[in-house]
């Protein structure tokens, strides 16, 4: 019996390792770009989160962004489903999406895939999905304009890193089959570059901004796998720690 508990344990051990301890950031302020950034929410479920942004923008010098993160190393993929994402009022500009910073400052280096809003025809249609990358701390960020469209939900994203190297990918059959986000007519690639120092930031981010004005963002995203593992398959870490703080002693 003790040898079986202790190989149970070990399963739990791994299970911990495994799992990921999601935090929430609240990045930029009045100055944030594209419109002052007001807060936001994040609701966490048994297999993600509802996410909410306020104002500010993922674009240009000084970001504006609610993001949901770990802290990571090395490559990854990271693959993830939004399942509904709205704005209040109908906005074009309403983003949600794949977040990698260097770190949690408002001028960070990062890479971001857009992904706009279901309840605006221009979003949907012409605006899509696009990789958004700022390579340099408190430099400009592109590309602009239109992206892969049109998007439908829910909408299942891939993002890739080998190295300097991001590649972004799409589902629209729930990940059964992904294609590449790259637009020939709009000159968009679906992959960028950008040079990162370990640990660095992943997560899922959304900002709200229409012509200069603060709008809500709400997206609620789901299924999150980061290298082939639901990060949400492991409830609470803190619950198997003491189960394995009583077993180690049977």
């Amino acid at each position: 019996m003790r040898y079986f508990m202790i190989i149970l344990a070990a399963v739990m051990l791994t299970a911990v390792a495994e799992a990921h301890d999601w935090e929430v950031a609240e990045i930029g302020g009045p100055d944030s770009e594209g419109s002052p950034y007001e807060g936001g929410e994040v609701e966490f479920t048994n297999n993600g989160f509802t996410i909410t942004s306020t104002g500010g923008d993922l674009w240009s010098n000084i970001l504006g962004i609610t993001l949901v993160y770990i802290e990571m190393s090395g490559d990854f993929t990271i693959q993830y489903t939004i399942e509904e994402h709205t704005s209040e009022p109908s906005a074009v500009w309403s983003k949600c999406g794949a977040m990698v910073m260097q770190d949690l400052e408002p001028d960070a280096p990062y890479v971001f895939i857009q992904s706009t809003c279901s309840n605006n025809d221009t979003a949907v249609n012409d605006k899509g999905s696009k990789i958004i990358t700022r390579p340099q701390r408190g430099g400009e960020a592109g590309p602009g304009s239109n992206g892969w469209a049109p998007l439908e939900w829910p909408v299942t994203y891939k993002l890739v890193r080998e190295g300097d190297l991001f590649t972004a990918s799409v589902s629209l059959d729930g990940g059964k089959t992904f294609e590449s986000i790259a637009d020939a007519d709009d000159g968009k690639e679906d992959n960028t570059t950008l040079v990162l120092e370990d640990p660095f930031i992943l997560g899922i981010a959304a900002s709200g901004d229409e012509d200069g004005m603060p709008i809500t963002t709400t997206a609620t995203v789901t299924n999150i796998l980061i290298n082939g593992i639901d990060t949400f398959a492991v409830q609470s870490a803190g619950k198997l720690v003491t189960t394995w703080s009583a077993l180690k002693n049977f």
